[in-house]
């Protein structure tokens, strides 16, 4: 949902758009084989990958509130998906995509942890208020 609101944002041409496509492609596939290798190891460079994300996207709202990014109003899409108020703006957007990546980033360090335990996911849910 990330990848299709920004697209919206940004209306890239299609040479971008393909770049995107590739780069997904070589993405599944070693993340693909790096789960079957390592399930542990698999979660824990996407945990890490998403707090690099999370810093990207603090730069972003950086840029925006300086003035070098224009805040523009959110695509529909975007309001649709996370539910935003209808004058949402792309600072918005940039708060919600940041705030999932934070969870998603969680999210892969717990399952890393588990596997380090030598346990199955569905062994071990969540605890309760765990983001």
């Amino acid at each position: 949902m990330h990848l299709m609101t920004f697209m919206e944002v940004s209306d890239p041409k299609w040479y971008e758009r393909a770049l995107v496509f590739a780069v997904q492609g070589v993405f599944f596939n070693a993340y693909f084989l790096g789960c079957i290798i390592s399930p542990k190891f698999a979660h824990r460079v996407v945990g890490y990958l998403e707090e690099e994300a999370i810093h990207s996207y603090t730069e972003f709202l950086k840029e925006l509130d300086n003035g070098n990014i224009q805040n523009v109003p959110a695509p529909p899409i975007a309001i649709d998906y996370w539910q935003l108020p209808p004058n949402s703006t792309l600072r918005d957007v940039v708060l919600a995509v940041r705030a999932d990546e934070a969870h998603h980033g969680d999210v892969n360090h717990f399952a890393s942890d588990i596997h380090y335990q030598g346990r199955q996911l569905k062994e071990a849910p969540a605890p309760l208020g765990y983001h």
